[in-house]
């Protein structure tokens, strides 16, 4: 009789164990380090999703070179801009590339196409860039140069963009970007516009300031960082709440205060990771982020 209780006693232990391990309250999509795993495989970001919908997708070479990038144009209904990436062969090592050249046009003929041309610099930086913004309406086309500034880390501190718009021939507007930083992170990109004086210096004190404020960084490898930082900075120079993407962690939350009237806007980003630390998902805004192996 002792003997059949300690039998019982064991299954119903065993059962219990059972039940405990189907029932664990972890997300299945946050993945757990296995070291086991061996090294781990290298990837590049191919493609965004938000809410089952394509928002972004990058398609690179077999060897990670960004080629080409497909992105909602937030301006315009069921709409996407495409950008297209030219490289030449860096000056000092001929196994490098630098980016020269980044187009990007809309499906949408009513929004602006734009064409970047760089001038590449030592270390990755960026000495000088132009655009052309081409609008279907002449008088909002623009032509802008972009001139670059970084401190003795090699980070971007800020970027002085003097623009010509409608058909003027000289430079009439000025858009300054200064960054601030928490550690390697872009903590703040301040985006000030306004016009320029009869000797071409930006007019402060007429001018007009948006905070896009990227906060509280998580430890985690950004997707965006196996992807060029100098595609980004043409990226935001477009958009500037894309400057997050130079950074090598992810943010959770972003405050971006606008100028009135515009309403300010603030987000809460929840991530789950795989076993590389790597995003999987972000759960507010129903984000899922898909790698192509190399």
């Amino acid at each position: 009789m002792v003997k059949n209780y300690f039998l019982k006693m064991c299954a119903g232990i065993a059962l219990f164990s059972l039940l405990a391990s189907c029932n664990t309250t972890q997300d299945p999509t946050e993945s757990v380090p296995n070291p086991n795993d061996g090294p781990a495989t290298p990837k590049v970001l191919s493609k965004v999703t938000m809410d089952t919908n394509l928002y972004e997708e990058y398609t690179s070479t077999n060897t990670g070179v960004l080629q080409q990038v497909v992105y909602k144009d937030e301006k315009t209904t069921n709409a996407y801009y495409t950008g297209v990436l030219t490289y030449t062969n860096d000056s000092s090592d001929n196994s490098k590339k630098n980016i020269t050249k980044v187009k990007f046009t809309s499906s949408a003929s009513a929004s602006l196409a734009y064409s970047f041309d760089i001038v590449p610099g030592e270390k990755g930086k960026i000495t000088t860039a132009s655009c052309i913004g081409t609008a279907a309406t002449p008088g909002l086309s623009y032509v802008s140069d972009y001139a670059f500034t970084y401190d003795a880390t090699d980070k971007i501190t800020k970027i002085l963009e003097k623009r010509k718009e409608g058909g003027i021939s000289a430079y009439n507007k000025f858009i300054e970007y200064t960054f601030v930083y928490a550690g390697d992170n872009i903590f703040q990109a301040i985006c000030t516009k306004g016009i320029l004086d009869i000797t071409g210096t930006p007019e402060m004190t007429t001018a007009v300031t948006t905070k896009y404020s990227f906060q509280n960084y998580d430890t985690k490898k950004s997707p965006f960082s196996m992807l060029p930082k100098n595609y980004f900075i043409m990226r935001s120079l477009v958009d500037p709440s894309n400057f997050y993407k130079l950074s090598p962690n992810n943010p959770t939350s972003m405050y971006f205060d606008m100028p009135p009237p515009a309403t300010s806007i603030n987000t809460g980003q929840s991530y789950s990771y795989d076993n590389q630390g790597y995003p999987l998902t972000e759960k507010n805004q129903k984000i899922t982020f898909t790698y192509k192996n190399l």
